[in-house]
């Protein structure tokens, strides 16, 4: 089996270009290898790049300790930061007290275990990452060669679930690999779309089809809408839930657009300016929605939110798609049916040192001896 490292100066890069076994892989992954990362997701400062390895070409990311990332490719501000930013989600103040101590406690160790001196596998920097099945001979090649070229790195599949992931969860473990609980995720089966029939989801799909919006497809999206889109992203990822969300640049937003890597669809008033947006991503025979944003200056009872997560929900139906819908506004998508699941980063540490082994393995030991039963209990 081939496998083999394509950074900026390899100089099998530009002939991958031509490649339409990878199309999606290189159109997503060469500009942010050619311009670096920042130019395209802001605040993920990151080393990107293509590991091919047999069939498959995985977009990889290698860090050592900007603790300051997004959480697409910083396990410290997946756990600390951001994990100190959802506290007040905790109805209990006690245990919100406790375990802002706690969070307060373990940044340090954290810091000092080196915990963002890592390799990301298959990281597309979105919120979440979706494979396409990787055979276990693959997975054992890759492990070993990248402890290899990487000895004081952890390597990290990020985003797994055991909805769309179970075999492949069962696989890293009997290499090595330790499950660390990142969030509570949601699901929708448009296989068999029986959510369309809650009360909720008829209430938003009339209300989509009674609003003065244009429903604006992907081909009917403009470059001069590209600073827009961005802006709508912002108002809702950035600036209402948290600076730790990837923040995607104008030029990521075209690049998505025009390669087709996000489908995306928006909501245009009378006026022609677009108010709401999504994107939708696909891998695997699963969608996400990595992208949406609306006017948050509009009053609430305009209900872009709900009219954009209709059209997301009915998109799944028609495609037959397994629709994954990420974390946050989770009493929302309970409502409209969505099925709730924990999230892990699987994390083999084998080749590190033993001070480094301990504290990942606490980290994972604390998420899931309490971490779960919270994201469970208060259905977060």
């Amino acid at each position: 089996m081939r496998i083999e490292r394509i950074g900026q100066d390899h100089p099998e890069l530009q002939k991958l270009r031509h490649q339409n076994q990878w199309k999606m892989e290189t159109a997503y992954a060469l500009p942010l290898i050619r311009e670096g990362s920042s130019a395209y997701v802001r605040n993920a400062k990151t080393d990107v790049q293509l590991l091919q390895a047999g069939d498959h070409l995985l977009p990889i990311t290698v860090n050592h300790a900007e603790y300051d990332n997004s959480y697409v490719c910083s396990p410290y501000s997946t756990y600390v930061r951001y994990a100190q930013e959802e506290l007040y989600l905790l109805q209990s103040p006690l245990l919100r007290k406790t375990l802002g101590a706690v969070l307060g406690g373990i940044g340090p160790l954290l810091k000092k275990a080196r915990i963002d001196q890592n390799v990301h596998l298959n990281n597309w920097l979105l919120s979440t990452n979706l494979y396409e099945p990787i055979e276990p001979e693959v997975l054992r090649e890759l492990t070993c060669r990248l402890t290899g070229e990487f000895p004081g790195h952890a390597l990290i599949f990020r985003s797994l679930n055991r909805v769309t992931n179970a075999d492949m969860m069962e696989e890293l473990r009997r290499l090595g690999y330790i499950l660390v609980p990142s969030r509570q995720v949601y699901f929708f089966d448009g296989r068999a779309p029986d959510y369309l029939r809650k009360k909720n989801n008829i209430w938003d799909r009339k209300l989509l089809e009674k609003a003065p919006y244009d429903l604006v497809e992907h081909d009917g999206i403009q470059p001069e809408d590209y600073p827009r889109i961005k802006e709508l992203y912002d108002l809702l990822y950035i600036e209402k839930y948290s600076p730790i969300n990837p923040q995607f640049t104008t030029a990521y937003i075209e690049n998505a657009h025009r390669q087709r890597l996000i489908r995306m669809r928006g909501l245009r008033d009378g006026e022609g300016v677009l108010q709401g947006v999504v994107g939708c991503f696909i891998r695997g025979g699963v969608m996400t929605v990595p992208i949406v944003g609306y006017n948050t200056a509009l009053p609430q009872r305009t209900g872009l939110y709900r009219m954009l997560m209709s059209m997301v929900l009915q998109e799944a139906a028609e495609r037959g798609m397994l629709l994954h819908l990420s974390s946050g506004a989770a009493h929302f998508k309970r409502l409209r049916g969505g099925k709730p699941a924990i999230e892990y980063s699987a994390v083999y540490l084998r080749h590190l040192p033993v001070g480094r082994r301990v504290v990942w393995e606490l980290l994972s030991f604390l998420l899931n001896r309490v971490g779960v039963p919270i994201m469970r209990r208060y259905r977060l």
